[in-house]
């Protein structure tokens, strides 16, 4: 039986990548109803990059999150992610079914790939088609899948897979010409520019070449793993040259015993949830003494030092488990990432895992148990597996569904995150309006944060602006400030900080105090629509029209859909004895 679906595969590669692809659709297309959630609200909604079509080129020249401003300083380069972004808004605008759909086929379409490598790499077809499911399959991905913001995640590991296919295929060609290392090198370009993660792949070629070492000399594999690197190089260059600093981690290449540590503790926790994928949750943390005193960082490593033990038995069972460790250690330095034990973090890594599960169970057991005829068995439990992780899957894209439902999960899946706990409290006072409670969930979010292994400052000073919120709608002005100025005391940068401040007096009409701190707002975040426009009403309101046209003209300027600010400032300019002008810019109102 296991032949007959062995040669139909073989015979029909293209109609099994096409079962593959559609499985996937179905599985997860009730992503397509879900809406913005978490960072997608800032990253889409709120990002004049996106509503204003001619600032796209500033995709390319600032970080993930410039957009809020040069105070706002981050470790990540992705421009291609807010291109796609850009495009997706200018079809639909801000509509949640059209980003999801295409995070949906694109990652369909790198199950297909998958499926493709696997043919190249795994003994027999249906393995391949196996492994390529397992992975399509697996819990850990719906992360990946149901969440817009995760497309970096999803681009570099679609562009990482389709650079090493095509590098397989030069490897395996009679001819091995260097175009078609070219042309492996330059479908691993865009990867880079998805997420930094992609800087693994010439490491990735080396431990291939380890296990494969072929009958091409040493030579020609400098010459080819030097496109490879020639990559890396362009992309590092531009990266430098947009941020000024490859990374912001102090002594980056000074490791330590304790951060050697903690990497043990990581690559154990993502062993784990591999193999037990429960209790997911957007925030997790994890307890570096609780993950060293448990098993897993153990079988992490033996794993690990048995796979290079499989050079010459089984190289490619070997390679496909090197191939996790090698891909997951860009997020196994705690000082690189916020979150170390992110579910999308495990989206490429897993494909080695999946491959090698579907290698071990179709083709290696059975042969080292010399019973052939075992290998049904081995469908049949693997089958049971995907089965539950079908469900699984299903279940968890309805938690993904809006703010509400994903906090709430992750409340109650990762009780000692700061992060679930200051978003607790944003759902109780936004939604419960519990603002007693909403503000003991920001304490303890603090208290969690510092206790953590890597505290946030943006948690800190977040959940400082939240209480200072709590505060100025109870009344308490005083203790509202004394809040705000404490966020700006642990990031002297935070615009919320200063804007939160300025609506304290702006309805209370003092607006001598709320041009002040608007004003630092603006300062901090010249993209920030909304403050400006608090701020040129504070202005007109303090006998300075020509000021506050100034800034209702940014402000429209930035969001060419504001229609507000186009009123305002032809109010202002007439306030202004400017009659002339401010018709004008009236004439320009957009139509609803």
């Amino acid at each position: 039986m296991l032949q007959l679906w062995n040669r139909w595969i073989q015979d029909h590669p293209r109609l099994a990548g096409g079962v593959l692809f559609l499985t996937t659709y179905v599985v997860y297309c009730g992503t397509l109803s879900n809406l913005l959630v978490h960072d997608d609200i800032p990253q889409v909604l709120e990002n004049p990059y996106l509503r204003n079509p001619g600032l796209w080129t500033r995709i390319f020249t600032g970080s993930v999150w410039s957009f809020r401003g040069p105070a706002q300083r981050d470790n990540m380069y992705r421009p291609l992610q807010f291109i796609v972004y850009w495009a997706l808004y200018r079809l639909k605008g801000p509509n949640p079914a059209v980003f999801h759909l295409a995070l949906l086929l694109f990652y369909a379409a790198a199950v297909w790939l998958v499926f493709r490598l696997a043919c190249k790499l795994l003994p027999n077809p249906l393995a391949a088609f196996v492994g390529a499911l397992l992975w399509a399959l697996h819990p850990l991905h719906v992360e990946t899948v149901a969440w817009i913001s995760a497309l970096p995640d999803l681009g570099a590991a679609y562009f990482y897979l389709l650079a090493f296919l095509l590098f397989v295929r030069a490897e395996q060609s009679d001819d091995r010409g260097i175009g078609r290392y070219l042309l492996a090198a330059a479908a691993f370009l865009p990867a880079l520019f998805f997420k930094e993660m992609a800087l693994t792949f010439p490491l990735t070629i080396l431990v291939y070449w380890f296990y494969f070492p072929g009958k091409t000399s040493w030579k020609s594999k400098v010459l080819h793993w030097t496109m490879f690197a020639a990559a890396v190089a362009v992309y590092l260059a531009i990266r430098i040259a947009v941020l000024g600093r490859f990374s912001e981690a102090h002594n980056l290449f000074r490791p330590t015993w304790r951060l050697g540590a903690v990497a043990a503790g990581l690559l154990g926790q993502h062993a784990r949830l591999f193999f037990w994928p429960a209790h997911l949750s957007i925030f997790r943390s994890i307890g570096l003494a609780e993950s060293l005193h448990s098993l897993w960082p153990e079988v992490a490593l033996l794993g690990l030092l048995a796979a290079l033990l499989l050079r010459k038995r089984q190289p490619m069972l070997g390679f496909l488990i090197i191939w996790w460790g090698v891909t997951l250690l860009p997020c196994l330095d705690v000082r690189q990432v916020n979150l170390p034990v992110a579910d999308r973090f495990s989206f490429l890594p897993t494909v080695g895992l999946c491959l090698a599960l579907a290698c071990l169970a179709l083709d290696g057991l059975p042969n080292r148990l010399a019973r052939p005829k075992a290998a049904p068995a081995f469908v049949v439990v693997l089958g049971l597996l995907m089965a539950l992780w079908t469900v699984q899957d299903v279940r968890s894209v309805r938690r993904w569904h809006d703010n509400v439902s994903l906090w709430d999960q992750a409340y109650l899946a990762s009780p000692n995150s700061a992060l679930a706990h200051m978003l607790h409290g944003v759902v109780l006072q936004q939604r419960d309006n519990k603002m007693d409670a909403a503000a003991q969930e920001y304490r303890l979010a603090i208290k969690l944060n510092l206790a953590s292994e890597r505290p946030l400052a943006g948690v800190t000073t977040d959940c400082y602006v939240l209480l200072g919120q709590v505060a100025s709608i109870q009344g308490r002005v005083q203790e509202a400030i004394d809040d705000y100025n404490q966020a700006l005391r642990v990031v002297p940068g935070n615009s919320l900080a200063y804007k939160s401040a300025g609506m304290i007096y702006l309805p209370r009409g003092d607006y001598a105090r709320a041009r002040v701190y608007f004003q630092k707002a603006v300062d901090l975040d010249p993209q920030e629509v909304e403050v400006r426009f608090d701020l040129g009403i504070c202005l007109l309101k303090l006998g300075e029209p020509r000021q506050a046209a100034a800034q209702f003209r940014a402000a429209r300027e930035t969001d060419a859909t504001y229609v507000e600010a186009y009123a305002a400032e032809a109010r202002a300019l007439e306030a202004a004895g400017d009659k002339a002008e401010a018709a004008r810019v009236r004439a320009l109102i957009p139509k609803q």
